[in-house]
């Protein structure tokens, strides 16, 4: 059976990395994608306005997604980031002094970008300092959070990006939806499978 995902394609010159223009067919809105190993990555942020998801500024650019819609969040065919594949996008700095801590545990993650490479200064995803929504309310400063999924963990695994650094792991703050004020959403980068995208074309 051929996939038929949510996304009309069109392929544009080739820059440092493979890059494609998506237009989510639910809504009509385009993304761009980038190619890293194995995987299709949206080199923006998902903008869809699903259930329980949340725009306070900035939504041309950023959505915050409630962790509870997450399993229909993403276009048919496409999913969220495991944990491991992370590792995908810190190996694209090529010539970057790195280091990938807690390598043997299946409920944490972090890379330290040791020179102070700057990742919001990266064009690679376009990743930039959106934040979180906690309480209700945007918190900016110089971090995002994406939600990611590990299959180690039940939990809504999340990844809490800084300018020198990727930390993972899971917490019970967004799981308690009567506790406002420490309730949080977070933005979603989703990924899809080479095979699938090409497949699609």
């Amino acid at each position: 059976m051929k996939f038929t995902p949510h996304f009309f394609l069109i392929f544009l010159p080739l820059l440092s990395l493979s890059q494609i223009q998506i237009t989510d067919s639910r809504d009509n809105q385009s993304y761009q994608i980038v190619k890293l190993e194995n995987l299709y990555w949206m080199a923006e942020n998902l903008r869809f306005e699903a259930e329980g998801s949340l725009c306070l500024k900035d939504c041309d650019q950023i959505r915050f997604y409630d962790y509870l819609y997450l399993d229909d969040v993403c276009p048919v065919g496409w999913r969220l980031p495991r944990m491991e594949e992370w590792d995908a996008f810190t190996r694209s700095f090529e010539g970057v002094e790195k280091v990938r801590m807690l390598e043997n545990k299946s409920d944490a993650y972090r890379v330290d970008f040791l020179d102070k490479f700057n990742i919001f200064e990266s064009n690679v995803l376009n990743i930039r300092p959106y934040g979180r929504v906690e309480g209700g309310e945007q918190l900016t400063g110089p971090l995002i959070d994406f939600w990611t999924v590990n299959p180690a963990s039940d939990q809504r695994f999340h990844m809490h990006l800084s300018p020198y650094s990727i930390v993972g792991h899971s917490h019970k703050h967004h799981l308690k939806p009567k506790k406002e004020e420490d309730y949080r959403l977070f933005p979603v980068r989703c990924v899809c499978e080479s095979e699938k995208v090409e497949s699609s074309d």
